[in-house]
């Protein structure tokens, strides 16, 4: 798992630095992304991105789901990083921070890349970790809990003025490609 962020955190913002060299190649601004009201305090749930990835040890705890896994998350976050150097794509205008604005809010506001939009890893992660768990678990409380968490993300992500509509949408689409794609290989292995 940490060689897995090793590798996602410089890769991340190399292509976030790409992006800033070569400017914008999308705008996925939908009339709709205007009405997002910002909610400072959605950055909490915002960053359950960072930690939902132990939601797989609640799923499964076994070498070989474990390494599929992350499989599936190695290929997903790289086809990501290549979308995120081909079309770069910016996210939403940062709003003004009010004075009592959380210190965590301030410094994601500061580092995140913001040329790294399209989509949005923090959706796309999430819903392959939910999508896991059903396969993996069926109709269980705990694949149900990280379906809640996954929406909640999502829906974190326009609150927080992080992504617009069509990002959160691109990340859900590229999570399913990756994991409907990977499970197809693997059925046809036998595996």
């Amino acid at each position: 798992m940490a060689a897995c962020y090793a590798v996602w955190v410089p890769l991340y913002f190399l292509t976030g630095w790409i992006g800033e060299l070569r400017g914008a190649a999308f705008d996925p601004v939908l009339s709709i992304d205007a009405s997002w009201p910002f909610i400072p305090g959605a950055v909490f749930v915002y960053l359950l991105a960072y930690v939902v990835v132990m939601g797989l040890f609640a799923i499964r705890r076994n070498a070989e789901f474990l390494n599929y896994a992350y499989l599936n998350f190695i290929v997903m976050n790289l086809l990501a990083f290549v979308l995120f150097a081909l079309l770069p794509t910016m996210g939403p205008p940062r709003p003004e921070l009010p004075a009592d604005a959380s210190p965590i809010l301030q410094f994601m506001f500061t580092l995140d890349a913001r040329w790294n939009a399209f989509p949005s890893l923090h959706v796309a992660n999430p819903t392959l970790i939910m999508l896991l768990a059903f396969r993996e678990r069926g109709a269980s409380p705990v694949s149900y809990a990280l379906l809640a968490v996954a929406v909640a993300i999502a829906v974190s992500t326009l609150f927080v003025h992080q992504h617009y509509l069509l990002d959160v949408l691109g990340g859900v689409v590229l999570a399913g490609i990756v994991f409907g794609g990977l499970w197809g290989v693997k059925e046809r292995r036998g595996a």
